[in-house]
């Protein structure tokens, strides 16, 4: 039979392991939080760190917009076309027949601008506002008189343009700068209200760091077919 002694003992000793079982409990929900904030921690770094690497990839875009080039002409002309206020045609119109030319560089690097925006080669038929070759030249062809902006082009194009950002380009993002000059001009009015006019020279110069971007050499018209 347990004398009073023993059981105080048998007491003091239930009471020591309580005290040790909510100690290692405590111990384990401290080693479980501070698993927790280090894979928390690795998560955000790597979103950091992705989004280092993207750089000027990861800025906004529009819906579908591609942000890093090169940027191909989208597979459904129609559609683009249509978001850009337009209708595919079975032929060109005549009442308006303009040309732009249109570079665009990245780091003195040339991006294409490509053949066929605005153009349904499967079904056939184009947009007024359309492009045939790798050029940059921009051709108007309109049955009705109205005004096209090269907002309507780089939509057609599925290329994100707003101002100071052309696809993932961001001025002031990322030591970017994003300049536009029109007939070697340096232009600081909304680009997707552009106006285009005949025989318009447009340069998109997209520069990083220190590099101010600079109007490129002029079109020369002459040479265009």
């Amino acid at each position: 039979m347990a004398t009073k002694t023993d059981r105080r003992e048998e007491a003091r000793q239930k009471a020591a392991d309580g005290r040790a079982e909510q100690q290692r409990l405590r111990t384990r929900r401290l080693w479980l939080l501070s698993a927790a904030i280090v894979v928390v921690i690795a998560a955000v770094t790597t979103i950091a760190t992705n989004a280092v690497t993207r750089g000027d990839h990861s800025a906004a875009r529009q819906s579908g917009a591609a942000a890093a080039e090169p940027w191909p002409a989208p597979a459904d002309a129609a559609a683009r076309a249509k978001a850009a206020g337009l209708e595919v045609a079975g032929m060109e119109g005549a009442s308006v027949h303009t040309h732009q030319h249109l570079s665009v560089s990245v780091d003195g690097k040339p991006v294409a601008v490509p053949a066929n925006i605005g153009v349904d080669v499967q079904r056939g038929g184009m947009s007024a506002l359309h492009t045939h070759d790798t050029s940059g030249i921009v051709h108007v062809e309109s049955a009705k008189v109205q005004q096209f902006t090269l907002g309507q082009l780089f939509t057609e194009w599925d290329v994100t343009l707003r101002d100071g950002q052309v696809g993932g380009y961001v001025d002031g993002q990322n030591g970017r700068r994003v300049a536009v000059f029109v007939n070697g001009i340096r232009t600081s009015g909304a680009l997707p209200n552009l106006e285009l006019q005949d025989q318009q020279d447009i340069a998109i110069v997209i520069t990083r760091g220190a590099t101010e971007p600079a109007a490129p050499i002029p079109f020369d018209w002459s040479t265009a077919a």
